[in-house]
Protein backbone atom coordinates (compact mmCIF):
# COMPACT_ATOMS: atom_id res chain seq x y z
CA UNK A 1 0.00 0.00 0.00
CA UNK A 2 3.15 2.63 0.80
CA UNK A 3 4.41 1.58 -2.44
CA UNK A 4 1.18 2.26 -4.09
CA UNK A 5 1.09 5.61 -2.77
CA UNK A 6 4.55 6.63 -3.22
CA UNK A 7 4.01 5.70 -7.05
CA UNK A 8 1.17 7.73 -7.11
CA UNK A 9 2.61 10.88 -5.42
CA UNK A 10 5.88 10.43 -7.32
CA UNK A 11 3.64 10.83 -10.99
CA UNK A 12 1.57 13.66 -9.57
CA UNK A 13 4.60 15.65 -9.11
CA UNK A 14 5.63 14.60 -12.80
CA UNK A 15 2.63 15.68 -14.16
CA UNK A 16 2.30 18.67 -16.85
CA UNK A 17 0.12 21.58 -15.84
CA UNK A 18 -0.71 24.20 -18.58
CA UNK A 19 1.54 22.37 -21.14
CA UNK A 20 4.95 23.07 -19.17
CA UNK A 21 6.21 20.03 -16.76
CA UNK A 22 6.11 21.31 -12.87
CA UNK A 23 9.77 22.24 -11.27
CA UNK A 24 10.18 22.65 -7.97
CA UNK A 25 12.71 25.93 -6.82
CA UNK A 26 16.25 25.29 -5.84
CA UNK A 27 18.37 28.06 -4.22
CA UNK A 28 21.09 28.74 -7.44
CA UNK A 29 24.45 27.53 -6.43
CA UNK A 30 27.05 29.81 -5.23
CA UNK A 31 30.66 29.96 -5.80
CA UNK A 32 32.44 28.51 -2.38
CA UNK A 33 34.85 30.53 -0.68
CA UNK A 34 37.80 28.37 0.24
CA UNK A 35 41.14 28.45 2.21
CA UNK A 36 42.81 29.11 -1.54
CA UNK A 37 41.83 32.54 -1.56
CA UNK A 38 41.83 33.40 2.16
CA UNK A 39 44.99 35.63 1.44
CA UNK A 40 43.28 37.96 -1.23
CA UNK A 41 39.45 37.77 -0.28
CA UNK A 42 38.71 40.36 2.31
CA UNK A 43 35.74 39.58 4.54
CA UNK A 44 33.03 42.61 4.73
CA UNK A 45 30.77 43.08 8.13
CA UNK A 46 28.92 45.00 10.01
CA UNK A 47 26.02 46.23 12.07
CA UNK A 48 26.84 46.29 16.05
CA UNK A 49 28.26 49.36 17.93
CA UNK A 50 31.47 51.19 16.67
CA UNK A 51 33.49 49.76 19.82
CA UNK A 52 32.33 46.31 18.21
CA UNK A 53 32.81 46.44 14.99
CA UNK A 54 36.67 47.75 15.07
CA UNK A 55 37.33 45.26 17.73
CA UNK A 56 36.08 42.50 15.55
CA UNK A 57 38.23 43.43 13.08
CA UNK A 58 40.90 43.16 14.62
CA UNK A 59 40.03 40.22 16.02
CA UNK A 60 39.74 38.55 12.17
CA UNK A 61 42.92 39.90 11.47
CA UNK A 62 44.94 37.85 14.58
CA UNK A 63 42.86 35.04 13.37
CA UNK A 64 44.91 35.33 9.82
CA UNK A 65 41.53 36.91 7.57
CA UNK A 66 41.67 39.85 5.69
CA UNK A 67 38.83 41.96 7.04
CA UNK A 68 36.97 44.98 6.71
CA UNK A 69 33.95 46.60 9.11
CA UNK A 70 31.69 48.99 6.74
CA UNK A 71 30.76 52.12 8.11
CA UNK A 72 28.01 52.75 10.23
CA UNK A 73 24.99 53.19 8.13
CA UNK A 74 23.06 56.83 7.73
CA UNK A 75 20.60 57.72 5.38
CA UNK A 76 21.91 58.01 2.56
CA UNK A 77 22.55 54.24 2.94
CA UNK A 78 19.30 53.43 4.05
CA UNK A 79 18.14 55.01 0.58
CA UNK A 80 20.41 52.78 -1.34
CA UNK A 81 19.14 49.86 0.22
CA UNK A 82 15.71 50.19 -0.07
CA UNK A 83 15.86 51.33 -4.13
CA UNK A 84 18.08 47.68 -4.14
CA UNK A 85 15.55 45.67 -1.73
CA UNK A 86 12.02 44.22 -1.96
CA UNK A 87 9.61 46.37 -0.50
CA UNK A 88 8.09 45.99 2.75
CA UNK A 89 11.61 44.90 4.40
CA UNK A 90 12.99 45.45 8.05
CA UNK A 91 15.15 48.44 8.01
CA UNK A 92 17.83 47.05 9.62
CA UNK A 93 18.30 45.16 6.19
CA UNK A 94 17.83 48.34 3.94
CA UNK A 95 20.38 49.97 6.42
CA UNK A 96 22.90 47.39 6.19
CA UNK A 97 22.73 45.98 2.25
CA UNK A 98 23.07 50.01 1.72
CA UNK A 99 25.61 50.43 3.52
CA UNK A 100 27.50 47.70 1.43
CA UNK A 101 26.54 48.96 -1.56
CA UNK A 102 27.67 52.12 -0.98
CA UNK A 103 30.88 50.78 0.84
CA UNK A 104 31.75 48.82 -2.92
CA UNK A 105 31.25 51.49 -4.96
CA UNK A 106 33.64 53.41 -3.02
CA UNK A 107 36.46 51.01 -3.47
CA UNK A 108 35.36 51.07 -7.14
CA UNK A 109 35.88 54.63 -7.54
CA UNK A 110 39.25 54.63 -5.60
CA UNK A 111 40.70 51.76 -5.92
CA UNK A 112 39.83 51.69 -10.18
CA UNK A 113 38.40 47.94 -9.80
CA UNK A 114 35.96 46.49 -12.04
CA UNK A 115 32.53 45.24 -10.43
CA UNK A 116 33.77 41.39 -11.22
CA UNK A 117 36.63 42.20 -9.34
CA UNK A 118 34.85 43.25 -6.31
CA UNK A 119 33.00 40.46 -6.53
CA UNK A 120 35.82 37.94 -6.75
CA UNK A 121 37.90 39.79 -4.08
CA UNK A 122 35.27 40.83 -1.28
CA UNK A 123 32.78 38.51 0.48
CA UNK A 124 29.64 39.65 3.07
CA UNK A 125 29.65 37.74 6.09
CA UNK A 126 26.66 38.49 8.26
CA UNK A 127 24.64 36.61 10.70
CA UNK A 128 21.46 34.75 9.66
CA UNK A 129 18.66 32.53 10.90
CA UNK A 130 15.75 30.74 10.32
CA UNK A 131 12.55 31.97 12.36
CA UNK A 132 9.12 33.61 12.70
CA UNK A 133 10.26 36.67 10.75
CA UNK A 134 11.61 38.28 8.11
CA UNK A 135 15.36 38.00 9.49
CA UNK A 136 14.92 34.71 7.51
CA UNK A 137 14.97 36.51 4.59
CA UNK A 138 18.09 38.64 5.34
CA UNK A 139 20.22 36.39 3.60
CA UNK A 140 18.48 35.95 0.10
CA UNK A 141 17.70 39.71 0.07
CA UNK A 142 21.07 40.69 0.56
CA UNK A 143 22.42 38.61 -2.55
CA UNK A 144 19.12 40.73 -4.60
CA UNK A 145 20.34 43.78 -3.48
CA UNK A 146 23.96 42.99 -4.59
CA UNK A 147 22.63 42.17 -7.81
CA UNK A 148 20.57 44.88 -8.93
CA UNK A 149 23.29 47.13 -7.26
CA UNK A 150 25.27 45.44 -10.27
CA UNK A 151 27.46 43.01 -8.15
CA UNK A 152 26.15 39.55 -9.75
CA UNK A 153 27.57 36.89 -8.10
CA UNK A 154 28.79 38.57 -4.71
CA UNK A 155 28.71 36.38 -2.41
CA UNK A 156 27.44 35.88 1.23
CA UNK A 157 28.10 33.88 4.45
CA UNK A 158 25.29 33.84 7.08
CA UNK A 159 27.00 33.02 9.81
CA UNK A 160 24.55 30.43 11.80
CA UNK A 161 25.77 28.19 14.35
CA UNK A 162 22.74 26.90 14.87
CA UNK A 163 22.39 25.25 11.18
CA UNK A 164 25.45 22.84 12.47
CA UNK A 165 29.08 22.02 12.49
CA UNK A 166 30.02 24.31 9.08
CA UNK A 167 28.54 27.08 10.91
CA UNK A 168 26.69 28.52 7.57
CA UNK A 169 22.96 27.53 6.45
CA UNK A 170 23.34 27.52 2.66
CA UNK A 171 25.17 29.95 1.65
CA UNK A 172 28.84 29.96 0.78
CA UNK A 173 30.26 26.74 1.15
CA UNK A 174 33.98 25.72 0.80
CA UNK A 175 36.66 25.62 3.84
CA UNK A 176 38.09 29.38 3.58
CA UNK A 177 35.84 30.56 6.97
CA UNK A 178 36.63 27.47 9.57
CA UNK A 179 34.23 27.45 11.84
CA UNK A 180 35.36 26.16 14.72
CA UNK A 181 35.59 26.86 18.51
CA UNK A 182 38.93 28.70 18.38
CA UNK A 183 36.53 31.44 15.49
CA UNK A 184 33.94 31.17 18.48
CA UNK A 185 36.02 32.02 21.49
CA UNK A 186 37.83 34.61 19.87
CA UNK A 187 34.43 35.99 18.81
CA UNK A 188 32.77 35.69 21.87
CA UNK A 189 35.72 37.19 23.59
CA UNK A 190 35.75 39.90 21.34
CA UNK A 191 32.39 41.30 21.92
CA UNK A 192 32.76 40.95 25.78
CA UNK A 193 35.39 43.17 25.18
CA UNK A 194 33.18 45.77 22.97
CA UNK A 195 30.66 45.18 26.10
CA UNK A 196 32.56 45.98 28.66
CA UNK A 197 34.60 49.33 27.40
CA UNK A 198 31.02 50.51 25.38
CA UNK A 199 29.12 50.35 28.69
CA UNK A 200 31.53 51.62 31.08
CA UNK A 201 32.38 54.80 28.77
CA UNK A 202 28.24 55.45 28.15
CA UNK A 203 27.91 55.13 32.13
CA UNK A 204 30.42 57.83 32.98
CA UNK A 205 30.25 60.25 29.85
CA UNK A 206 27.15 62.16 31.64
CA UNK A 207 29.39 62.91 34.45
CA UNK A 208 32.72 63.53 32.69
CA UNK A 209 34.71 66.59 33.86
CA UNK A 210 36.10 66.67 30.18
CA UNK A 211 34.44 65.51 27.39
CA UNK A 212 37.18 65.44 25.17
CA UNK A 213 39.64 64.42 27.05
CA UNK A 214 37.07 60.84 27.26
CA UNK A 215 36.46 60.52 23.89
CA UNK A 216 40.67 60.41 23.63
CA UNK A 217 40.41 57.46 26.09
CA UNK A 218 37.75 56.18 24.52
CA UNK A 219 39.88 55.72 21.13
CA UNK A 220 43.07 55.05 23.16
CA UNK A 221 41.07 52.00 25.09
CA UNK A 222 39.58 50.54 21.81
CA UNK A 223 43.52 50.69 20.57
CA UNK A 224 44.73 49.09 23.17
CA UNK A 225 42.38 45.87 22.88
CA UNK A 226 42.59 46.08 19.08
CA UNK A 227 46.27 45.17 19.84
CA UNK A 228 45.74 42.80 22.05
CA UNK A 229 43.31 41.32 19.44
CA UNK A 230 45.70 41.22 16.58
CA UNK A 231 48.62 39.94 18.34
CA UNK A 232 46.67 37.34 20.10
CA UNK A 233 48.32 34.04 19.61
CA UNK A 234 45.83 31.20 19.22
CA UNK A 235 47.58 27.99 19.33
CA UNK A 236 49.39 28.16 22.15
CA UNK A 237 47.31 26.04 23.98
CA UNK A 238 48.21 22.84 25.74
CA UNK A 239 47.01 19.72 24.21
CA UNK A 240 48.77 17.26 26.45
CA UNK A 241 46.92 18.24 29.70
CA UNK A 242 43.60 18.02 27.77
CA UNK A 243 44.94 14.10 26.55
CA UNK A 244 45.13 13.42 30.29
CA UNK A 245 42.02 14.31 31.33
CA UNK A 246 39.60 13.23 28.71
CA UNK A 247 39.84 9.63 27.07
CA UNK A 248 42.81 8.91 24.79
CA UNK A 249 40.27 7.25 22.50
CA UNK A 250 38.63 10.98 21.75
CA UNK A 251 39.53 12.27 18.57
CA UNK A 252 42.30 14.64 18.62
CA UNK A 253 39.68 17.21 17.45
CA UNK A 254 38.06 17.11 20.81
CA UNK A 255 41.04 16.58 22.80
CA UNK A 256 41.93 20.38 20.77
CA UNK A 257 38.68 21.51 22.16
CA UNK A 258 38.98 20.47 25.72
CA UNK A 259 42.37 22.18 25.36
CA UNK A 260 41.40 25.32 24.16
CA UNK A 261 38.03 25.28 26.65
CA UNK A 262 41.20 25.18 29.50
CA UNK A 263 43.42 27.61 28.27
CA UNK A 264 40.94 30.29 28.03
CA UNK A 265 40.08 30.00 31.88
CA UNK A 266 43.53 31.41 32.34
CA UNK A 267 44.03 33.37 29.45
CA UNK A 268 45.74 36.55 30.85
CA UNK A 269 45.90 38.33 26.96
CA UNK A 270 41.88 39.86 27.72
CA UNK A 271 42.35 41.38 31.22
CA UNK A 272 45.82 42.55 30.61
CA UNK A 273 44.75 44.24 27.68
CA UNK A 274 41.37 45.94 29.95
CA UNK A 275 44.11 46.40 32.78
CA UNK A 276 46.35 48.64 30.58
CA UNK A 277 42.65 50.61 29.91
CA UNK A 278 42.06 51.12 33.38
CA UNK A 279 45.33 53.17 33.93
CA UNK A 280 44.86 55.26 31.17
CA UNK A 281 41.51 55.68 31.98
CA UNK A 282 42.59 56.35 35.90
CA UNK A 283 45.40 59.23 34.56
CA UNK A 284 43.17 60.72 32.06
CA UNK A 285 39.67 61.39 33.01
CA UNK A 286 38.16 62.70 36.14
CA UNK A 287 34.33 62.54 37.34
CA UNK A 288 31.61 64.91 39.09
CA UNK A 289 29.18 62.28 40.20
CA UNK A 290 27.18 65.03 42.58
CA UNK A 291 24.18 65.43 39.65
CA UNK A 292 20.70 63.90 39.40
CA UNK A 293 20.59 62.55 35.88
CA UNK A 294 17.94 60.29 35.09
CA UNK A 295 18.90 56.17 34.55
CA UNK A 296 17.80 55.22 30.78
CA UNK A 297 17.99 51.12 30.52
CA UNK A 298 17.57 50.53 26.49
CA UNK A 299 15.97 47.28 25.29
CA UNK A 300 13.92 46.18 22.15
CA UNK A 301 15.10 44.40 19.12
CA UNK A 302 18.65 43.44 18.78
CA UNK A 303 20.09 45.44 15.81
CA UNK A 304 18.13 48.68 17.01
CA UNK A 305 19.31 48.48 20.46
CA UNK A 306 22.86 48.03 19.29
CA UNK A 307 23.41 50.28 16.64
CA UNK A 308 25.07 53.80 17.30
CA UNK A 309 23.85 55.10 13.71
CA UNK A 310 20.84 56.36 11.97
CA UNK A 311 19.31 52.94 11.97
CA UNK A 312 17.91 54.12 15.40
CA UNK A 313 17.88 57.84 14.88
CA UNK A 314 21.25 57.95 17.26
CA UNK A 315 19.04 57.37 19.71
CA UNK A 316 21.88 56.84 22.48
CA UNK A 317 23.73 60.70 21.89
CA UNK A 318 20.08 62.06 21.76
CA UNK A 319 19.11 60.83 25.58
CA UNK A 320 22.77 62.47 26.37
CA UNK A 321 22.29 65.32 25.01
CA UNK A 322 19.17 65.86 26.90
CA UNK A 323 20.92 64.85 30.69
CA UNK A 324 20.30 60.96 31.04
CA UNK A 325 22.76 57.90 31.75
CA UNK A 326 22.18 55.78 29.52
CA UNK A 327 22.38 51.82 30.22
CA UNK A 328 23.38 49.82 26.36
CA UNK A 329 22.25 46.28 26.72
CA UNK A 330 25.22 43.97 26.11
CA UNK A 331 25.38 42.04 23.37
CA UNK A 332 26.47 39.49 25.64
CA UNK A 333 22.77 39.37 27.01
CA UNK A 334 21.71 37.54 23.97
CA UNK A 335 24.71 34.76 23.75
CA UNK A 336 23.75 34.15 27.03
CA UNK A 337 19.93 33.80 26.22
CA UNK A 338 20.48 31.95 22.94
CA UNK A 339 22.77 29.13 25.30
CA UNK A 340 20.31 29.35 27.93
CA UNK A 341 17.24 28.84 25.40
CA UNK A 342 18.93 24.94 24.71
CA UNK A 343 17.67 23.98 27.73
CA UNK A 344 14.05 23.72 26.74
CA UNK A 345 15.12 21.94 23.76
CA UNK A 346 17.08 19.19 25.70
CA UNK A 347 14.54 18.76 27.48
CA UNK A 348 12.42 18.13 24.63
CA UNK A 349 14.37 15.28 23.28
CA UNK A 350 14.98 13.87 26.77
CA UNK A 351 11.10 13.20 26.75
CA UNK A 352 11.21 12.06 23.40
CA UNK A 353 13.64 9.78 23.46
CA UNK A 354 12.38 8.07 27.01
CA UNK A 355 9.04 8.04 25.76
CA UNK A 356 10.57 5.80 22.09
CA UNK A 357 12.18 3.59 24.93
CA UNK A 358 8.92 2.96 26.26
CA UNK A 359 7.13 1.85 23.20
CA UNK A 360 5.75 -0.63 21.72
CA UNK A 361 7.49 -2.11 24.43
CA UNK A 362 9.41 -1.18 27.18
CA UNK A 363 13.60 -0.94 26.78
CA UNK A 364 15.13 -0.44 29.95
CA UNK A 365 18.71 -0.54 28.34
CA UNK A 366 17.94 2.11 25.78
CA UNK A 367 15.78 3.89 28.62
CA UNK A 368 18.84 4.53 30.53
CA UNK A 369 20.99 5.34 27.48
CA UNK A 370 18.63 8.32 26.63
CA UNK A 371 18.86 9.76 30.18
CA UNK A 372 22.51 9.38 30.91
CA UNK A 373 22.76 11.22 27.66
CA UNK A 374 20.96 14.08 28.94
CA UNK A 375 22.41 14.23 32.45
CA UNK A 376 25.45 14.51 30.44
CA UNK A 377 24.74 17.43 28.01
CA UNK A 378 22.64 18.87 30.99
CA UNK A 379 25.86 18.99 32.74
CA UNK A 380 27.57 20.49 29.73
CA UNK A 381 25.06 23.33 29.03
CA UNK A 382 25.28 24.14 32.43
CA UNK A 383 28.97 24.35 32.44
CA UNK A 384 28.84 26.34 29.32
CA UNK A 385 26.28 29.09 31.34
CA UNK A 386 29.06 29.06 34.26
CA UNK A 387 31.83 29.86 31.95
CA UNK A 388 30.27 32.43 30.04
CA UNK A 389 29.14 34.31 33.47
CA UNK A 390 33.03 33.08 34.89
CA UNK A 391 34.91 34.81 31.82
CA UNK A 392 32.65 38.04 31.20
CA UNK A 393 33.05 38.57 35.23
CA UNK A 394 36.44 38.32 35.15
CA UNK A 395 37.02 40.99 32.01
CA UNK A 396 34.74 43.04 34.25
CA UNK A 397 36.70 42.90 37.28
CA UNK A 398 40.01 43.90 35.17
CA UNK A 399 38.73 47.19 34.47
CA UNK A 400 36.50 47.74 37.16
CA UNK A 401 34.30 50.69 37.55
CA UNK A 402 30.80 50.78 36.81
CA UNK A 403 30.76 47.62 34.24
CA UNK A 404 27.27 46.43 33.03
CA UNK A 405 26.46 43.28 34.69
CA UNK A 406 24.68 40.50 33.01
CA UNK A 407 21.17 39.40 33.99
CA UNK A 408 20.78 36.19 35.08
CA UNK A 409 18.80 34.43 32.51
CA UNK A 410 16.87 31.80 34.59
CA UNK A 411 15.44 35.33 37.16
CA UNK A 412 14.43 36.93 33.25
CA UNK A 413 12.85 33.68 32.34
CA UNK A 414 10.67 33.71 35.44
CA UNK A 415 10.00 37.30 34.91
CA UNK A 416 8.77 36.90 31.41
CA UNK A 417 6.65 33.75 31.67
CA UNK A 418 3.93 35.25 33.30
CA UNK A 419 3.27 37.52 30.61
CA UNK A 420 5.31 35.84 27.72
CA UNK A 421 5.67 31.75 26.64
CA UNK A 422 9.11 31.41 26.71
CA UNK A 423 9.18 28.76 24.22
CA UNK A 424 7.97 31.25 21.64
CA UNK A 425 11.18 32.07 19.88
CA UNK A 426 12.56 34.96 16.94
CA UNK A 427 14.01 38.26 18.06
CA UNK A 428 14.68 38.90 21.58
CA UNK A 429 12.10 36.17 22.85
CA UNK A 430 11.02 36.88 25.96
CA UNK A 431 13.87 39.51 26.66
CA UNK A 432 11.89 42.26 25.84
CA UNK A 433 9.33 42.07 28.52
CA UNK A 434 11.48 40.33 31.32
CA UNK A 435 14.02 43.20 30.88
CA UNK A 436 11.43 45.72 31.58
CA UNK A 437 10.53 43.92 34.83
CA UNK A 438 13.69 43.19 35.75
CA UNK A 439 14.58 46.55 35.82
CA UNK A 440 12.18 47.77 37.84
CA UNK A 441 12.24 44.89 40.37
CA UNK A 442 16.29 45.86 40.54
CA UNK A 443 15.67 49.28 40.43
CA UNK A 444 17.65 49.86 37.62
CA UNK A 445 16.52 52.47 35.31
CA UNK A 446 14.15 55.68 35.78
CA UNK A 447 13.30 55.14 31.57
CA UNK A 448 13.70 51.94 29.88
CA UNK A 449 13.09 52.70 26.59
CA UNK A 450 12.28 49.47 23.31
CA UNK A 451 13.84 50.05 20.16
CA UNK A 452 12.48 48.04 17.27
CA UNK A 453 12.61 48.48 13.45
CA UNK A 454 9.01 49.44 12.00
CA UNK A 455 6.78 46.52 11.73
CA UNK A 456 9.37 43.96 14.07
CA UNK A 457 7.09 41.36 14.33
CA UNK A 458 8.59 39.50 17.62
CA UNK A 459 8.96 43.32 19.10
CA UNK A 460 5.29 43.83 18.09
CA UNK A 461 4.25 40.98 19.55
CA UNK A 462 6.48 41.83 22.77
CA UNK A 463 4.92 45.60 22.76
CA UNK A 464 0.95 43.60 23.09
CA UNK A 465 2.47 42.06 26.17
CA UNK A 466 3.67 45.12 27.71
CA UNK A 467 0.43 46.05 28.14
CA UNK A 468 -0.37 43.12 30.37
CA UNK A 469 3.19 44.57 32.01
CA UNK A 470 2.10 47.86 32.80
CA UNK A 471 -1.30 47.14 34.02
CA UNK A 472 0.18 45.24 36.92
CA UNK A 473 3.11 47.31 37.54
CA UNK A 474 1.72 50.94 36.52
CA UNK A 475 4.61 53.04 38.00
CA UNK A 476 7.16 51.55 35.81
CA UNK A 477 7.86 54.24 33.09
CA UNK A 478 8.18 52.57 29.46
CA UNK A 479 8.43 53.64 26.06
CA UNK A 480 8.29 51.61 23.07
CA UNK A 481 9.51 53.55 19.97
CA UNK A 482 9.75 52.29 16.34
CA UNK A 483 12.74 53.39 14.26
CA UNK A 484 12.75 53.57 10.27
CA UNK A 485 14.27 55.73 7.81
CA UNK A 486 12.28 59.15 8.76
CA UNK A 487 9.95 60.06 11.70
CA UNK A 488 13.26 60.80 14.24
CA UNK A 489 10.77 64.07 15.26
CA UNK A 490 8.58 62.15 16.80
CA UNK A 491 10.44 59.38 18.11
CA UNK A 492 12.86 62.35 19.61
CA UNK A 493 9.43 64.45 20.94
CA UNK A 494 7.94 60.85 22.92
CA UNK A 495 11.48 60.37 24.10
CA UNK A 496 11.87 63.94 25.72
CA UNK A 497 8.00 63.57 27.28
CA UNK A 498 8.77 60.18 28.84
CA UNK A 499 12.36 61.23 29.61
CA UNK A 500 10.88 64.34 31.84
CA UNK A 501 9.11 62.31 34.46
CA UNK A 502 12.36 60.56 34.45
CA UNK A 503 14.19 63.77 35.46
CA UNK A 504 11.52 64.64 38.30
CA UNK A 505 11.82 60.56 39.49
CA UNK A 506 15.71 61.53 39.60
CA UNK A 507 15.99 64.91 40.98
CA UNK A 508 13.20 64.08 44.14
CA UNK A 509 15.57 60.92 45.01
CA UNK A 510 18.36 63.82 44.66
CA UNK A 511 16.22 65.80 46.94
CA UNK A 512 15.80 62.81 49.35
CA UNK A 513 19.18 61.74 49.58
CA UNK A 514 20.43 65.25 51.34
CA UNK A 515 17.37 65.54 53.45
CA UNK A 516 17.71 62.07 54.72
CA UNK A 517 21.55 62.16 55.08
CA UNK A 518 21.44 65.97 56.60
CA UNK A 519 23.99 67.17 53.98
CA UNK A 520 24.10 69.98 51.07
CA UNK A 521 25.64 69.59 47.69
CA UNK A 522 28.14 72.08 48.95
CA UNK A 523 29.44 69.65 52.12
CA UNK A 524 29.21 67.34 49.54
CA UNK A 525 31.58 69.14 46.81
CA UNK A 526 33.81 70.46 49.93
CA UNK A 527 34.61 66.58 51.32
CA UNK A 528 35.64 65.44 47.85
CA UNK A 529 37.71 68.47 47.53
CA UNK A 530 39.67 67.28 50.46
CA UNK A 531 39.41 63.40 49.13
CA UNK A 532 40.20 63.83 44.85
CA UNK A 533 39.83 59.99 44.98
CA UNK A 534 36.34 60.61 44.68
CA UNK A 535 36.64 62.09 41.29
CA UNK A 536 38.38 59.03 40.20
CA UNK A 537 35.65 56.83 37.46
CA UNK A 538 36.68 53.66 38.44
CA UNK A 539 35.85 54.30 41.86
CA UNK A 540 32.64 51.69 42.76
CA UNK A 541 29.53 53.34 44.21
CA UNK A 542 27.47 50.94 46.06
CA UNK A 543 23.86 50.84 45.21
CA UNK A 544 21.12 52.15 47.26
CA UNK A 545 18.07 50.32 48.02
CA UNK A 546 15.86 54.18 48.01
CA UNK A 547 18.00 55.31 44.90
CA UNK A 548 18.63 54.78 40.94
CA UNK A 549 19.86 57.99 40.13
CA UNK A 550 24.12 57.93 40.33
CA UNK A 551 24.09 61.18 41.95
CA UNK A 552 21.49 60.02 44.49
CA UNK A 553 23.88 57.11 45.46
CA UNK A 554 26.52 59.22 45.51
CA UNK A 555 25.29 61.45 48.41
CA UNK A 556 24.77 57.80 50.14
CA UNK A 557 28.01 56.67 49.61
CA UNK A 558 30.07 60.40 50.40
CA UNK A 559 27.67 60.66 53.67
CA UNK A 560 28.96 57.11 54.70
CA UNK A 561 32.24 58.24 54.38
CA UNK A 562 32.49 60.99 56.20
CA UNK A 563 30.54 59.53 59.25
CA UNK A 564 33.71 57.31 59.08
CA UNK A 565 36.26 59.53 58.56
CA UNK A 566 37.00 61.07 62.78
CA UNK A 567 39.48 63.68 61.09
CA UNK A 568 36.16 65.40 58.84
CA UNK A 569 33.90 64.55 62.21
CA UNK A 570 36.48 66.29 64.02
CA UNK A 571 36.69 69.84 61.04
CA UNK A 572 33.05 69.63 60.90
CA UNK A 573 32.19 69.91 64.40
CA UNK A 574 34.83 72.86 64.79
CA UNK A 575 33.12 74.70 61.53
CA UNK A 576 29.72 74.12 63.45
CA UNK A 577 30.62 75.67 66.62
CA UNK A 578 32.58 78.68 64.79
CA UNK A 579 29.40 79.01 63.06
CA UNK A 580 27.32 79.06 66.43
CA UNK A 581 29.40 81.94 67.72
CA UNK A 582 29.49 83.78 64.91
CA UNK A 583 25.73 84.14 64.85
CA UNK A 584 25.83 84.13 69.01
CA UNK A 585 28.14 87.25 68.65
Amino acid sequence: MAEEIDTVSRRRSNQVSNGRAEHHYKRPAERPFTSAEKEHVTLLFGGLSIAHDRLIEASLHGLGYKAERIPMPDKQDFHAGRENCNPGQCNPLYFVSGSVINYLEQIRRTQGLSRQQIADQYIFITPGSCGPCRFGMYEAEYRRAFEKAGYPGFRVIAFDKKAGGDGHRGGSVGDGIQFDLKLYLALINTIFLGDIINGFFYRIRPYASDIKALEQTFEQCIAICQDALRDKDHEQINVGLAARLIHPLTPLKKTEDVARILAQIKDPDYTQALDRCRRVIAENISVDWLSAKPVVRITGEFWAQTTEGEGNFRMFSFLEGEGAEVHVEPVATWIDYMRHSLHWKLEDRRKSAEDAARFPKIQPGRWLRARLSHNIKRLLLGFSGWLLKREYNRLRSALGGPTPQLADQQTLEQLGQPYYNVRVTGGEGHLEIAKNIYAYKYNLAHLTISLKPFGCMPSTQSDGAQAAVLADYPQINFLALETAGEGEINAYSRAQMALSEAKARAREEFKQALAERGLSADSINSYVAHNPGLTNPLQTIPDHPQAISRGACFVHHVADLMANDPDWREKAGNSAKAENQAEAS
